[in-house]
């Protein structure tokens, strides 16, 4: 439990970072490659330079890595850009409720995770509360952005949380999880690299010392979201059996659902709409459900 607390910190601080990086007019893609950068220090920090576990790995977990890496530094771009359009609550809930991606591909590879009636009934009120963050205020002009990004983020994430689960279940030991975290997110930053001359903005905001900063937060941040998840779902309870994976897929859905809500109306005075709300609701019953399925 000790481990899901602090994963649950550090995604609240990826929030509270991005909407920063708008307060304080910082360019995003650069602030993301800075972030992976500083994550992936982290990694090979905590690895101490070993890296027999890698030459020991197959083809194919050294592509899922690569593939981890890019889909991440895509998703984080589309993190950024709705958490300022559309809201720290709504783009938390929306990421948090793709919860049902990763519950799906956990019942399908671990034999320990089953299916039944109730997560099922969890998962459809976990849609519902999904369409009802999207429905814009009455008194709002429609933007279609502020729909279609947290659609994409319900899915990317999604994604993102399921190949996490995959990696964990296959070949990602305690050991290796700091080489892990210290690759997927280097292949991310170099694959931001590679991207950044055709980002004219983003180049010309590295040299400014805020961007380095909040971009150094939003990966060591970033980076433990990912870390304690690992630890997390490779610790093995006092019964001697680890939990499962769809519980504490839930478990950390719901502690981050409520701290972005708490944060996105006490420190940016963000006010959902009824509507809104209703998906805020039912999404905390949607994860409860899961938990105690």
């Amino acid at each position: 439990m000790f481990y899901l607390l602090l994963c649950i910190l550090s995604s609240t601080v990826v929030l509270i970072t991005f909407k920063l990086l708008n307060r304080f007019s910082v360019n995003n893609f650069s602030a993301i490659i800075i972030n992976y950068l500083a994550a992936s220090v982290a990694g090979f920090f905590l690895a101490k330079g070993e890296l027999s576990g890698f030459y020991q790995l197959g083809i194919l977990p050294i592509l899922l890595m690569v593939a981890m890496g890019v889909l991440f530094i895509t998703m984080f771009h589309f993190l950024g850009k709705s958490t300022q359009t559309a809201g720290v609550a709504i783009t938390s809930v929306a990421a948090k409720m793709s919860v049902i991606i990763p519950i799906l591909v956990s019942v399908l590879i671990d034999p320990n995770d089953k299916l039944n009636a109730v997560r099922l009934a969890g998962i459809l009120l976990a849609l519902i509360a999904v369409l009802l963050l999207v429905i814009p205020r009455k008194t709002e002009k429609f933007k279609p952005v502020k729909t279609y990004l947290p659609l994409i983020i319900f899915l990317g994430i999604g994604m993102v949380d399921a190949s996490v689960k995959v990696a964990q279940q296959y070949f990602v030991t305690n050991e290796l999880n700091p080489l892990f975290n210290a690759i997927v997110f280097a292949m991310a930053g170099i694959t931001g690299l590679l991207l950044l001359p055709f980002n004219t903005h983003a180049a010309k905001d590295f040299h400014k010392f805020k961007t380095w900063l909040l971009g150094t937060l939003l990966g060591l941040a970033n980076f433990g979201s990912m870390f304690f998840m690992v630890a997390a779902l490779n610790h093995v309870g006092s019964k001697g059996t680890p939990l499962e994976g769809s519980v504490l897929f839930g478990i950390n859905n719901l502690g981050v659902v409520l701290a972005g809500t708490l944060v996105g109306l006490l420190l940016f005075g963000e006010r959902p709409s009824k509507t809104n709300l209703s998906g805020i609701a039912l999404s905390v019953l949607a994860i409860v459900i899961l938990m105690q399925s």
